[in-house]
């Protein structure tokens, strides 16, 4: 459904997007993910045909983005990070404007737009100029404005960044409720929040380039088998970094105090049997679970924490 092939991008002297080629299907929410001034919003205004390619070739739908742009526009929807507003026009002749910009038919115009704004949980708003609406308020009338005329692909850049939680988790359950309607959504953001309860597949881009791309489920465990195992316990240290010390699989410990962080590289069977180890040894443990996953993680890079007290790598 959303096609880039080979596509470059720049802007002056500075390269954005280098060899970028990515694929959409139907039914799919893809995550774009990126650290802030990356190239995400690029790619959102190319799929809109707001910008050109350098080079390259985009296809959305079977079509060439920014040709055949009214019938392109219609299967359109566009949540941007920010968005535009007339301060004095309620919320409800907002919609109606855009409605009659993508030549709805006049008698589903306010049923459509009612049904929006109750799944939004803003109908209470709808008499309301813009003026005064919260940011919450605004980013969900933002995405109920792109999903109006019913497009057959959304496309979301970081407009769930800075949110607070439950109007995310509310903004989360309308795109799933939207794909299972046959729909495409791509969404954009620079935290691995946005994503790991809301996409299907995932891309990661990072200096102009897509180093993984993927399902989610496939690139989180992936992501997890790099994350250190933390092990919280009680009682003396000595016995416990024994058993670690003789696994080969465990390449490095660092302790601080009572915690200890080790790198393991094996199976979720063979955590498994070092957990059952440590527990056979007679040593109290509090947890012993994977890190989270990180931004810094899927780029490859070490962060700077706090010097470990203990170090040990093999």
């Amino acid at each position: 459904m959303i096609s880039f092939s080979n596509v470059k991008k720049s802007f002056g002297n500075y390269l954005v997007l280098e060899d970028f080629s990515l694929e959409v299907q139907k039914g799919e929410i893809f995550g774009l993910l990126a650290l802030p001034d990356s190239g995400k919003t690029t790619v959102s205004k190319l799929v809109m045909g707001l910008i050109s390619p350098d080079s390259g070739d985009i296809r959305i739908d079977d079509m060439e983005a920014g040709t055949g742009v009214r019938r392109l526009k219609r299967r359109l929807g566009y949540v941007p990070q920010l968005i535009g507003t007339y301060p004095k026009m309620q919320v409800f002749e907002y919609l109606q404007f855009f409605a009659a910009c993508y030549h709805m038919e006049e008698t589903k115009i306010r049923s459509r737009i009612h049904l929006l704004l109750e799944n939004a949980g803003i109908i209470a708003w709808a008499n309301s100029p813009m003026e005064i609406l919260p940011r919450a308020v605004l980013q969900k009338l933002s995405l109920v404005r792109a999903m109006l005329h019913e497009p057959k692909i959304l496309v979301l850049d970081d407009s769930m960044s800075s949110l607070d939680a439950r109007t995310v988790s509310e903004m989360k359950n309308m795109l799933l409720d939207y794909m299972d309607e046959g729909r495409s959504i791509i969404i954009t953001g620079s935290s691995l929040d946005d994503f790991s309860d809301l996409c299907t597949h995932l891309a990661v881009l990072h200096q102009g380039k897509l180093i993984r791309k993927g399902t989610v489920a496939g690139i989180f465990r992936e992501l997890s088998e790099q994350n250190p195992i933390v092990i919280q316990f009680n009682g003396k240290r000595t016995e416990i970094m024994g058993i670690l010390k003789d696994d080969r699989r465990v390449k490095s410990i660092s302790l601080k105090e009572n915690e200890i962080h080790i790198y393991f590289r094996g199976s979720s069977l063979e955590e498994a049997e070092l957990l059952k180890k440590i527990v056979d040894a007679g040593i109290l443990l509090y947890s012993f679970y994977r890190e989270a996953g990180k931004m810094e993680n899927i780029l490859g890079k070490e962060g700077k924490g706090e010097r470990s007290l203990i170090s040990y790598e093999r």
